[in-house]
């Protein structure tokens, strides 16, 4: 049995999901290193390790992450770049985790999301297992103390309605033969070390498959240490070496 931390990544028509593959007998020592990269990153740079890390916004030096304003001004754009690397450089490190990312030329992300399930269900039957995915998302309010009924009502259907085209990929699949079990796991990745972790993966997949071929996403300036970073994981790429961790699936209606 396995957990699935998913996040997603690229930009315009063509865009990636990128998932942390890990053995449910093996989630804690998954854990173990990354929270060890995150230990090392605090130690460095003082950013704490219960700090949500958004690869977006930690790589292009957006937004506050350390404890003290001292500690942020020395931690900038080539530190955080360095951080991100240290982080995947832990990861790589877990032989309890696995990485894989779905491409697809379409701009909508449950479409995706479909390939990205496909492909689980063909790995999983290859490996006779089972998987259950944890989707970074809403998942509803956790605490409507402060909210009145009718706000708590309509922050609970809000996060139905964006999870139903999701549901729906799973629901689609036959009952008898599936593999990916139950609806995703809908989890705020400010709550989920994990899919911090996925975010982080997904954003270097993106930049070096951007590295790989610029013609990709022609207005992004693909950053050089992220495809470094990702090459880092190697030994942890799920499938053939070949494709570096990396399949490219039609999208549904797609060419």
């Amino acid at each position: 049995m396995y957990l699935c931390y998913v996040d997603d990544s690229g930009s315009d028509n063509i865009r990636t999901l990128t998932g942390l593959m890990v053995p449910a007998a093996g989630w804690s020592d998954a854990m173990h290193c990354w929270l060890d990269g995150r230990r090392a990153v605090e130690t460095e740079w003082g950013v704490a390790k219960n700090t949500e890390l958004h690869a977006v916004k930690l790589v292009k030096g957006r937004g506050r992450f350390c404890v003290t304003e001292e500690q942020d001004e020395l931690f900038q754009k080539p530190s955080r770049i360095a951080a991100h690397e240290m982080l995947l450089k832990r990861l790589a490190r877990c032989e309890n985790v696995a990485v894989t990312t779905v491409a697809c030329r379409t701009s909508v992300l449950p479409d995706v999301y479909t390939c990205f399930v496909e492909h689980l269900e063909e790995w999983a039957a290859a490996k006779d297992t089972h998987v259950m995915v944890v989707l970074d998302g809403n998942p509803g309010p956790a605490d409507t103390d402060g909210l009145t009924a009718e706000d708590a009502s309509e922050a609970w259907r809000h996060a139905v309605r964006n999870a139903a085209p999701y549901r729906g990929v799973h629901r689609g699949l036959p009952l008898a033969s599936r593999r990916v079990l139950e609806d995703p796991v809908m989890q705020d990745s400010a709550h989920s070390q994990l899919i911090q972790a996925a975010d982080m993966v997904a954003y270097a997949a993106y930049h070096h498959l951007a590295c790989s071929d610029p013609t990709l996403w022609p207005r992004l300036k693909p950053i050089g240490p992220m495809s470094r970073s990702y090459r880092r994981l190697k030994p942890r790429w799920l499938g053939d070496p070949a494709a570096e961790g990396i399949v490219w699936r039609d999208a549904p209606g797609g060419p």
